[in-house]
């Protein structure tokens, strides 16, 4: 499958205002900013990553976040599809394990879709909504979720689309934040229809959407935390060597502090179609 064309099938369905607003938030930042693409040392990559104690960069952190997650499947062979694979590095991740043709990732932006056809040459990509997968039922042997399902209307919609296109037997594996109440009501990214109250609640969406064996592993250290740290600490360099502005440095600053008070678990997850 190919994205075609310039916009995508969104401005057709519902709450597509909500998407084209999604879709422009992340453009500038993952295509045009000048520090996002330093930050991430020209890698595509825009997650927080997997930080260990001797990880050094952020392009290696968010590589070793892929493996924690694929760690989760045991066997890499049939198909998978990437949700929401941003501009592909997470898809070209895959090609580490899966071939090409056996690939499939999507995304509601043509730009950062058009990104992933050079990222991840010879996969399938196509222009798609998490909650509407336009795939038949039993399409694919794994999927994954790098960091998105959070922004999804809804989370539980995702799953049970998920576990539509899913083959029985087969892996979902994903990253996923879990707000607090106060950052759900905040935060238009994330919404009070994502918003759970524990992780009992979490376990219970999959249950639902017809998973089972449903493990969840809190990695809001390893995650959320640790690259919260790092990053204030390359801002703050960069800001002293002369790189930032005053008000850009300070601006963002508070923004990731309001930021952190929004995130209350950063989890890896993974589940099996019943």
């Amino acid at each position: 499958m190919t994205a075609q064309g310039d916009s995508f099938a969104v401005h057709r369905t519902p709450g597509a205002e909500w998407l084209r607003g999604m879709v422009r938030y992340y453009e500038r930042p993952m295509l045009d900013h000048a520090l996002v693409i330093d930050y991430y040392q020209g890698s595509d990559f825009i997650n927080f990553g997997y930080w260990t104690p001797t990880t050094a960069s952020q392009r290696e952190a968010c590589e070793n976040l892929m493996e924690k997650l694929l760690a989760f499947i045991p066997e890499k062979k049939g198909t998978i599809l990437d949700v929401a694979c941003g501009k592909g590095a997470t898809t070209r991740h895959l090609l580490r394990h899966y071939p090409a043709s056996d690939v499939t990732a999507v995304n509601i932006s043509t730009k950062q879709l058009a990104a992933s056809r050079v990222n991840a040459p010879g996969c399938g990509l196509a222009l798609m909504d998490a909650v509407r997968l336009g795939f038949a039922a039993g399409s694919f042997d794994n999927l994954i979720c790098v960091e998105a399902a959070f922004h999804f209307r809804t989370r539980a919609d995702f799953l049970a689309e998920a576990c539509r296109v899913l083959k029985p037997g087969g892996r979902l594996v994903l990253s996923d934040v879990m707000a607090s109440r106060w950052g759900a009501r905040m935060n238009p990214r994330m919404g009070e229809q994502n918003y759970v109250k524990d992780l009992d609640a979490y376990r219970d969406l999959y249950a639902r959407a017809g998973f089972r064996d449903v493990e969840i592993v809190d990695a809001t250290e390893e995650c959320w935390t640790r690259f919260y740290d790092h990053l204030w600490r390359w801002r703050r360099e960069r800001f002293r060597a002369g790189q930032s502005i005053r008000r850009t440095y300070y601006g963002r600053c508070l923004h990731n502090l309001a930021a952190k008070a929004g995130l209350r678990q950063y989890i890896l997850v993974a589940a099996t179609r019943g």
